[in-house]
C-alpha cells in the first residue's frame, strides 16, 4: 500500500489499496467504454451503460468488507461523511440525480406512459416490492439484534434504518440506470442482440457455460485463493482428501495430537480423523491422486451448469434453460464456491443429478434412472446431510404429485433400496468412527470442544452458544436469530447471485408480489424447504463464499429469475408499455450481468479472498527455496492463521518412515522433545508464522550443516 495524506477537505490517512485503484481504474474504463459503445451505435445508451459501470464500482467503496470474517456492512457513518469515501457518497448522490433526471425524462414525463404503470404494478404490489428489498438490501448489525434484547434498541434501530435508507438508494440508483440503458438502446442493437439469441440453435451453449465456469473458478483458484484454503473446514476436506487419497478411512494417533492438530480433528481410541462429513473429500482424494486438487471443485461447477441445464430443459424448456445456465456461468457465487475447497460444490452436483433422475423416473418410469436417483441422493447424505433431506423431500412430493400414471412402483422401490444403502453406509460410517450411528462426527466434536447438544437441529436457549457474537449475534436460537440469519442470507444472495447493481433478485421479488407460483411451484418448494429447514439450524454460514448454506436455492432461483423476467415481458407488452419488450427486458438483464461480473470479480477478489482471514502460500514458496525435503518443520505462532497455513502442506500420513515434510506446531520444550525423538532422523527447521512477524512466515532456525 502507498501511504498518501489527503488534503484538508478529507482529514485523515488516505490509503491507496488495490480495491480502490480498481475503483479508479474502473471510473478511467468507463470512459473508454462510453467512446467504444458510442462508436457501434448505441447512442445515448453508451452514456447511461458508462454511468452504470463507474457508479456501481464507486457504490461498492461503501462497503466495509476487507480479507477479515466480519458480515458485508455499510461503513458506519462516521467514516462515511468524515473520510475520503464521503468522495463516494457524493458520487452516489450524483449518479441518483442524473438517473432520476433521466427517469423523468423518459417513463414519467409522458402522461401515457405514467398511466401504464399500474398495469405492471398496483401501489400495493409496489408496496410488497419495497419492503422486500429493504429486508434484504442491507445486513442487520449484531449490534441491533443485542440492543432489542438487552436494551438501547432506539438508537441502534435509527442508525440500521439509516443503512436501509443506504442500501436502498444503491439498488434504486442502479435499477433506473440499468432501466435506461435498456430502455434507449437504439432498436438496430436490439435487433441484433434479439437475432443472436432467437434465430439460432445453441446445442453448444451449455458446454460452452460449463468450461466457462470450469476455467474462470480455476483461474480464480490459482490466482485469488493462491491453491490454498480460506476457511477451518476447507483444512479439515484437505486433511482427509489426503488420508482418504492413500485408503484410509482415518489415520493412528500422531506422537503429539495438539502439535500436529488443525481445525474439526478427533482423537476417537486408536482413530484420527477430520470431523466434517467425507463424501466431499473422495473426489479431492481423487485430485490428489492426480495431482490437481485444485480442479476438483471447478469441474464439479462446470457440472452444476450442465445438469442445472438438463434438469430445466427438461422441466420447462431449452430457452429458459440457455437463460439460466449463462446467468449461472457469470454468478459471482458459484464461481468463487467453485474455486474454493468447499462441500457445498459437490453436494449441489450430487443433487442436481439426483433431480434430473428423479424426473427421468417419474416421465420415463425408468428404473435404472431411479435407481441413480437413490444413489446420488443418498450419497449428498455423506456431503451435507440435510441438503439432501432437502432435495428427497421436495423431489419425493413432485414424484408423487404427478398421480398413479407417472408413479411406477418398481422405480419408487429401486430409489428406495438405492437411497436406503447409502443411508445404511451413512450410520455405518458414524458407528465406526464416532461409536454411534446416529451421531455425526461433526457434533461430537462440537459437544466435546463446546459443550454436549450445542450444533444440534431446533430451537433453545443452549443451542449455538459459541461465542461467535460477531456473525451470530444472540446466545441460543429463537425466532429473533431466524429473522436475523435470513437477513443476512437474503442479502448475500441479492449481492452475489449475479453482482447486479439493482440486485440479482428483482425478478424473484417480481413474482412474488404478482403472486406467481402455480406454474413453478417445484422451483418455490425447493426455496421455502431450504429455508424453512436451514432456519432450524442456529447458524447463518456466514459471509464466506456467499450465502452458502442456501447453496440448494442456487439453481431454483437463477430459473426463477428468467421466468420472472419473462412474465415482465410480458405484461409490458400486455401494456403496450415499451416497444420490443422482450429485446429490452432481455438487454436489461445482459448489461447488468456483464457489468456487474466487471465490477464484483475484482473487487471481491482484491477486497476480500485474496489472503483471505490471513493465509498465505509462503509454505509453498519457502519449501522450493530451501528443499525442505524429508524434514520436521516447527511453527512457531497461533493455531490460525499461522499452523492452518501450514498443515495442508503435510503428506497423507504421520509416520516416521513417510518420505515429505512433516509440518507441526511449536508448543514448547515437552512437545518439541516428543516430536524430535519420533522424527529423530529428519532434518529440524523452525519458521515464525504471520501472527508473530507480523509479516509472512521468516525462517528463524535451520539445520546445522556439518
Amino acid at each position: 500500500m502507498i501511504p498518501f495524506t489527503a488534503g484538508p477537505a478529507l482529514p485523515g490517512i488516505f490509503t491507496f489499496t488495490a480495491p480502490l485503484a480498481w475503483t479508479v481504474a474502473t471510473v478511467g474504463l468507463s470512459v473508454l467504454l462510453w467512446l467504444l459503445l458510442r462508436a457501434k451505435g448505441w447512442g445515448a445508451a453508451a452514456g447511461w451503460t458508462a454511468l452504470a459501470f463507474a457508479g456501481q464500482a464507486c457504490a461498492l467503496q461503501l462497503l466495509e468488507v476487507g480479507n477479515r470474517v466480519r458480515l458485508q456492512m455499510f461503513f458506519g457513518w462516521s467514516e462515511l461523511l468524515r473520510t475520503w469515501r464521503g468522495v463516494f457518497l457524493l458520487i452516489l448522490a450524483l449518479q441518483g440525480l442524473l438517473v432520476a433526471w433521466g427517469a423523468w425524462k423518459i417513463f414519467l414525463r409522458d402522461n401515457d406512459t405514467r398511466k401504464k404503470i399500474p398495469q405492471l404494478i398496483s401501489g400495493p404490489q409496489a408496496l410488497v416490492l419495497l419492503l422486500l428489498a429493504m429486508y434484504g438490501c442491507a445486513t442487520i448489525a449484531p449490534g441491533v439484534a443485542q440492543a432489542f434484547v438487552n436494551g438501547g434498541f432506539a438508537g441502534q434501530a435509527a442508525v440500521h434504518a439509516s443503512k436501509i435508507a443506504l442500501g436502498l438508494a444503491v439498488l434504486v440508483v442502479g435499477l433506473l440506470n440499468l432501466l435506461l440503458v435498456a430502455a434507449t438502446l437504439p432498436g438496430s442493437v436490439l435487433e441484433r442482440l434479439r437475432a443472436r439469441w432467437e434465430n439460432s440453435e445453441r446445442p453448444w451453449l451449455p458446454w460452452a457455460a460449463a468450461l466457462w465456469v470450469v476455467v474462470f473458478s480455476s483461474l480464480i483458484a490459482w490466482v485469488v485463493f493462491d491453491r490454498m484454503p480460506h476457511l477451518a473446514d476447507e483444512v479439515a476436506h484437505i486433511f482427509q482428501a489426503k488420508y482418504l487419497s492413500i485408503g484410509k478411512l482415518y489415520l493412528p494417533p500422531p506422537v503429539d495430537a495438539e502439535a500436529l492438530a488443525a481445525p474439526f480433528q478427533l482423537v476417537e481410541g486408536d482413530k484420527w480423523f477430520a470431523s466434517p462429513q467425507f463424501g466431499s473429500a473422495v473426489p479431492l482424494a481423487l485430485g490428489y491422486r492426480l495431482g490437481v486438487p485444485w480442479l476438483i471443485n471447478p469441474l464439479l461447477g462446470g457440472c452444476i451448469v450442465l445438469l442445472a441445464h438438463i434438469f430445466l430443459r427438461r422441466v420447462y424448456n431449452r430457452k429458459l434453460a440457455d437463460a439460466a445456465a449463462l446467468l449461472m456461468a457469470f454468478s459471482p457465487w458459484l464461481l468463487f464456491l467453485s474455486a474454493s475447497v468447499m462441500p457445498h460444490t459437490s453436494a449441489l452436483a450430487l443433487t442436481l443429478l439426483g433431480m434430473v433422475a428423479v424426473e427421468r423416473a417419474r416421465n420415463a418410469r425408468s428404473i435404472a434412472w431411479a435407481a441413480v436417483a437413490g444413489l446420488s441422493i443418498g450419497a449428498a447424505l455423506h456431503v451435507r446431510a440435510l441438503e439432501a433431506v432437502i432435495v428427497a423431500s421436495v423431489m419425493g412430493v413432485w414424484w408423487l404429485s404427478g398421480g398413479w400414471k407417472k408413479l411406477s412402483l418398481a422405480a419408487v422401490a429401486s430409489t428406495a433400496l438405492t437411497g436406503s444403502l447409502m443411508a445404511v453406509l451413512f450410520l455405518a460410517c458414524n458407528k465406526l468412527l464416532v461409536g454411534n450411528p446416529f451421531l455425526v462426527p461433526i457434533n461430537r466434536y462440537f459437544d466435546l470442544a463446546q459443550y454436549p447438544g450445542s450444533n444440534r437441529l431446533g430451537f433453545g436457549p443452549d443451542v449455538g452458544n459459541f461465542g461467535w457474537t460477531g456473525l451470530d449475534a444472540l446466545p441460543g436460537h429463537g425466532p429473533i436469530d431466524v429473522l436475523m440469519n435470513t437477513n443476512q442470507n437474503l442479502y448475500l444472495v441479492n449481492f452475489d447471485m449475479f453482482g447486479w447493481a439493482c440486485g440479482s433478485l428483482i425478478f424473484v421479488f417480481l413474482l412474488i408480489v404478482w403472486r406467481k407460483f402455480r406454474s413453478d411451484v417445484l422451483l418455490w418448494g425447493f426455496v421455502l424447504a431450504t429455508w424453512a429447514l436451514l432456519s432450524l439450524y442456529w447458524y447463518s454460514g456466514g459471509p464466506d463464499f456467499g450465502p452458502r448454506y442456501w447453496y440448494q436455492m442456487f439453481v431454483p432461483l437463477a430459473a426463477l429469475t428468467v421466468r420472472g423476467a419473462e412474465e415482465l415481458a410480458a405484461r409490458l407488452r400486455s401494456a403496450g408499455a415499451v416497444p420490443e419488450a422482450g429485446a429490452r427486458v432481455g438487454a436489461f438483464i445482459l448489461i447488468a450481468t456483464l457489468l456487474g461480473a466487471a465490477n464484483i470479480f475484482p473487487w471481491r477478489s482484491l477486497d476480500k479472498y485474496h489472503n483471505y482471514r490471513r493465509i498465505v502460500p509462503d509454505i509453498r514458496a519457502m519449501e522450493r527455496q530451501y528443499n525442505f525435503g524429508r524434514s520436521l518443520v516447527l511453527i512457531r505462532g497461533k493455531a490460525w492463521p499461522d499452523y492452518d497455513s501450514a498443515f495442508p502442506f503435510n503428506p497423507p500420513r504421520f509416520d516416521r518412515d513417510v518420505p515429505g515434510t512433516i509440518y507441526a506446531r511449536d508448543l514448547g520444550p515437552q512437545s518439541v522433545a516428543r516430536l524430535r525423538a519420533y522424527y529423530s532422523d529428519r532434518p529440524v527447521w523452525v519458521l515464525a508464522g504471520p501472527s508473530e512477524t507480523g509479516d509472512g512466515f521468516k525462517l528463524i532456525e535451520q539445520p546445522r550443516t556439518k
